[in-house]
């Protein structure tokens, strides 16, 4: 196997990487707040998460449910629509995102924090909150994990 190869079959058994890439997503974190707060059906996803697309939420909304994270229910009569839930597994998650916010809010606070990883505005859309980043040497992989792989 190459070297590259070896990287890649690597991370894909790393459980920490395993745990990322399923948590990942533009708007899966608020996703999953909301199905955390009650079930909710499509339109309802839709309005509490103003900025997503129709298309993109339902791209995350498949992907965590191929990661058994939340259920889909279909109402009957079939005009009443679908309520999604968050899945008893999918629970298991919540003790996550609750570490991830409160480490999330501590590194806010920290003094200089805007030097790493910044929550962009979509392209398009200026960020008036974001500071400029600096570079690093690897092609500008500020806030990304990618380009560890070669190191």
């Amino acid at each position: 196997m190459l070297r590259g190869q070896n990287a890649y079959a690597e991370r894909a058994a790393c459980p920490l990487y395993t745990a990322i890439a399923v948590i990942e997503g533009r708007w899966k974190p608020m996703v999953f707040q909301r199905l955390l707060e009650r079930p909710r059906g499509f339109g309802e996803l839709r309005r509490a998460i103003p900025r997503v697309t129709t298309k993109v939420l339902r791209e995350q909304l498949r992907q965590m449910m191929a990661d058994d994270l939340i259920t889909r229910d279909e109402l009957t009569p079939r005009h009443l629509g679908v309520r999604y839930a968050v899945s008893t597994y999918g629970a298991t998650l919540g003790p996550v995102f609750d570490a991830l916010w409160r480490w999330g809010g501590i590194h806010l606070a920290r003094h200089g924090s805007a030097r790493g990883t910044v929550v962009a505005a979509p392209l398009g859309r200026p960020n008036p909150d974001a500071q400029a980043v600096p570079s690093r040497s690897r092609g500008g992989a500020v806030g990304r994990l990618d380009h560890l792989e070669d190191s």
